[in-house]
């Protein structure tokens, strides 16, 4: 018997392995990356913890490569870890296709590997398991990373992971909290924290559930409180970066949405946009709700899982008064964006739901044509759904190369605030820009991008966001850059080396926050109260800041040389160490228990 199961879960991964393969088939053939709404803001973080590690120059904090070499913190307060991660990724790559390639190849078959051991931990046959596992990898809130580099699906990519231990909460005995709980969280806030934040929400109705049916709560909420704490000291570093930057700046936000449920999902057929469901899950929910009313014998298990997951499946849609709750709560506008972001977890548990059902199905069938009518019908839905998968990623690969009037890559989709600024520097065609994606030369690709990446720049105004943000970025960093030369030593600092005319207020490509050390030919200056302005005053011993966060210093006739660099308070340097040590001892705890087992073994 362990024979015949270990031969079927080497088939079925072999199938999830094939349908990534055959997902991926049409970018590979192209030999070329794809350029999707996100792919310049997370190159540019990716590739600037790339340099730091191949220079042996890190900066926690200072994007000293990416975003124009401008110092602006993004890595530090958007998943930390993980750039670095893809950072090492890039570097063992050595080129933006191959890193593509080889990161959706992590994305699907970690996604995929994840849905199958739920499926079979809930007593699936492999067949549906497989099945499952293939139609959760094919949808578009999978395929977004590799279609428009969304850095959510790496979120989901834990998802299923996130629902066994969600199970595991449901039971209510406090010896199925383990510590993969902490572990999960910790990893999700060094991933994506709109992730983590959704799968918290995840987690509290199964809690609840936990919560009445145990037998010995106090042992449960210690359990719990425990797997908090580990997932604190994990995400140590991340936690205490945020509060640092958050509470000491005034930042500008990611993008602000005008309307809230434009971002919900849609009943339709079309799921290449991120708000459409497709056909797959329409099949599937309308299945579900079918199953779940018309069978008498329904497990309880499946219905908590079905309600949760049509609980999501209500705030991930447009119909759900969005617009309402924006307005009585606007940060929803900046953090959240899309309720759509809400889909993927409805749409794992519906998934977990019907297959759980079509099993049922299959156990109390007797004629074997019954059987296997409902088998052919989840054989239907998964190919399908890798047609479905794969025209999307093809769609989007053919509209990334026809570079015209300077428009956005998916242009349907992308933001539209950003338009009226271009996308692509004067003279970039498709030809040329498909030639520097394939260029060694990583920088060269990111150059072609005009657009200012705005998120989390210092915010020096009284305002929510300031006035022609794009205007002042372009003008103050992107378009100033070349004039200055630029080293980045060992200590991760940055310095600028320019000559000047004139003794003036001189406007300086790097951008400075709070904690930020200005020191200019050899003196530290401090920050003027005033904001800069046009007019022609010189305060020496001080700079002064735009609106952005811009730079201008008090520089002299001839040479100077500045040096910017990012002073951490202790307990962010604490918050770090405590960080990497409990990796360290988790992982060195991992190493310890592989190597018992293996001792184990081998005396036997």
């Amino acid at each position: 018997m362990k024979r015949i199961n270990n031969k079927a879960n080497i088939f079925s991964g072999v199938m999830i392995v094939i349908t990534a393969f055959i997902l991926l088939s049409f970018q590979i053939f192209a030999g070329k990356p794809i350029i999707g709404y996100d792919t310049f803001f997370h190159f540019n973080r990716i590739y600037d913890t790339a340099m730091q590690l191949d220079h042996h120059t890190i900066n926690y904090f200072m994007s000293n490569y990416g975003y124009s070499q401008s110092g602006q913190i993004v890595n530090a307060v958007y998943g930390p870890y993980m750039a670095y991660f893809l950072g090492l990724l890039l570097l063992i790559t050595h080129s933006w296709f191959w890193f593509q390639i080889v990161s959706d190849l992590i994305l699907l078959l970690v996604g995929g590997l994840g849905a199958f051991l739920l499926f079979r931990r809930l007593k699936l046959n492999h067949f549906l398991a497989t099945t499952g596992a293939i139609i959760f990898i094919s949808q578009n809130f999978f395929t977004f990373w590799i279609t428009s580099a969304a850095f959510l699906d790496w979120g989901v990519m834990l998802l299923p992971y996130a629902v066994m231990i969600a199970l595991n909460l449901a039971d209510g005995s406090p010896k199925r909290i383990h510590y993969t709980l902490g572990l999960l969280v910790a990893l999700l806030l060094e991933i994506h924290v709109l992730s983590a934040v959704i799968t918290i929400l995840l987690f509290i109705p199964f809690f609840l559930v936990g919560m009445i049916r145990s037998k010995a709560r106090l042992k449960y909420l210690k359990r719990i409180c425990l797997n908090i704490l580990l997932a604190m000291l994990l995400a140590a570093n991340y936690l205490f970066a945020f509060v640092n930057v958050f509470f000491n700046n005034q930042l500008v936000p990611p993008f602000t949405v005008s309307n809230l449920q434009e971002g919900g999902m849609q009943f339709i057929w079309d799921n290449s946009l991120q708000t459409g469901i497709g056909w797959v899950f329409i099949f599937i929910i309308v299945a579900q709700i079918f199953l779940i009313i018309i069978n008498t014998y329904r497990e309880k298990l499946n219905m908590l899982i079905t309600t949760v997951g049509l609980v999501f499946f209500s705030l991930s849609s447009a119909s759900f008064p969005w617009n309402t709750i924006g307005k009585q709560i606007p940060i929803l506008q900046e953090f959240l964006q899309f309720p759509s972001r809400f889909w993927s977890v409805a749409a794992l548990l519906l998934l977990t739901g019907f297959l759980m059902s079509l099993h049922q199905l299959v156990e109390n069938s007797t004629p074997r044509l019954q059987k296997n009518t409902y088998y052919a019908f989840a054989g239907f839905l998964a190919i399908l759904a890798i047609i479905i998968g794969t025209g999307n990623v093809r769609q989007q690969l053919n509209n990334n190369w026809q570079v015209k009037h300077n428009e956005a890559p998916q242009k349907r989709v992308y933001a539209k605030h950003l338009l009226p600024y271009g996308f692509y520097a004067e003279g970039v065609t498709g030809t040329s820009l498909a030639k520097d994606f394939r260029s060694s030369n990583l920088r060269k690709p990111l150059d072609d991008d005009i657009r200012g990446v705005t998120d989390y720049l210092p915010n020096e105004t009284n305002k929510r966001q300031p006035d022609r943000i794009q205007e002042q970025y372009t003008a103050q960093i992107m378009a100033n850059n070349p004039d200055f030369k630029r080293t980045v030593p060992s200590g991760g600092q940055v310095k600028l080396t320019w000559n000047n005319e004139m003794q003036q207020m001189q406007s300086v490509p790097a951008i400075v926050y709070a904690n930020s050390r200005v020191e200019l030919n050899g003196q530290l200056l401090t920050k003027k109260n005033t904001k800069y302005t046009d007019e022609e005053h010189f305060y020496p011993n001080h700079y002064q800041t735009s609106d952005i966060g811009a730079l201008y210093v008090p520089a002299k006739v001839g040479k100077n040389v500045l040096s910017v660099s990012y002073e951490a308070p202790w307990y962010v340097n604490w918050g770090i160490t405590i960080s990497v040590i409990s990796w360290l001892t988790l992982v060195g705890y991992f190493l310890f228990k592989g190597f018992l087992k293996i001792e184990k073994f081998i005396l036997k």
